[in-house]
């Protein structure tokens, strides 16, 4: 029995994520979703552009993060209805999403839920089609939250590394890190409100160019210049 899998994160593909998503003739609107306290409910829809019936299930997380990494943990925190459901061909599913309770947060509190294809068994064959997963950010952030990088460069283990902290009560969508002699530079797609990534810089780097989109603000794009005469860098 064979059966292939595609793993899509939606929504974390850039600084200025589309308002919907497709991928393998399944459509997802919006692809990343926002709340409130005072707007705790919204949907989802998904479309099936498949010429046969597709079902899903969906299952929310508690999302954090360590240095940059994603760590996901099953929550109830995040209602969905339904959690399971079939999609018949040209048509499309509403989920509904709510959110168990908003009192006391003072930040933005993070989310992923996933939506994992069931798939079936084609018939007279012993295998398993096509099998989709998706994992899109939902965010829970008080009406005046906003995200706010700092960067600064250390030495770490003999090398220098850019590090980027989000000082903010919400999120910041990292759009590129680059090196203005070698290129981008591999960094998450997101950086969660108060917490840290460390990245690693190329040897005798100079100038670190970052591009970031702070959640509740604007666009920001700032040069980083790496000082060899001490453990800080200069911004501009």
């Amino acid at each position: 029995m064979s059966r292939s899998l595609v793993i899509l994160a939606i929504g974390a593909l850039a600084a200025s994520a589309p308002a919907e998503a497709q991928t393998g003739g399944i459509q997802v609107a919006p692809v990343m979703i926002v709340m409130t306290g005072d707007h705790n409910i919204t949907s989802l829809r998904v479309r099936n552009g498949r010429a046969r019936p597709v079902a899903f299930e969906i299952d929310a997380y508690e999302w954090r993060q360590e240095n940059g990494e994603d760590i996901l943990t099953p929550t109830q925190d995040l209602l969905l209805a339904p959690g399971v459901f079939e999609i018949a061909p040209e048509t499309e599913q509403v989920v509904r999403l709510g959110v168990v309770t908003t009192a006391g947060a003072a930040g933005e509190r993070s989310y992923r839920i996933i939506m994992r294809e069931l798939p079936a068994l084609r018939e007279g064959l012993n295998v398993l089609g096509f099998s989709l997963e998706m994992s899109l950010p939902v965010f829970v952030r008080p009406e005046d939250a906003r995200g706010s990088i700092q960067t600064s460069t250390l030495m770490r283990d003999g090398g220098r590394v850019l590090q980027l902290t989000n000082t903010g009560r919400a999120h910041a969508q990292i759009g590129a890190v680059e090196d203005m002699d070698a290129g981008a530079l591999e960094a998450p797609r997101y950086l969660l409100a108060g917490t840290s990534v460390e990245i690693a810089l190329p040897l005798r780097a100079r100038t670190i160019r970052v591009r970031a989109s702070e959640a509740g603000g604007s666009q920001t794009e700032r040069l980083v210049h790496v000082e060899y005469s001490d453990d800080r860098a200069s911004l501009r």
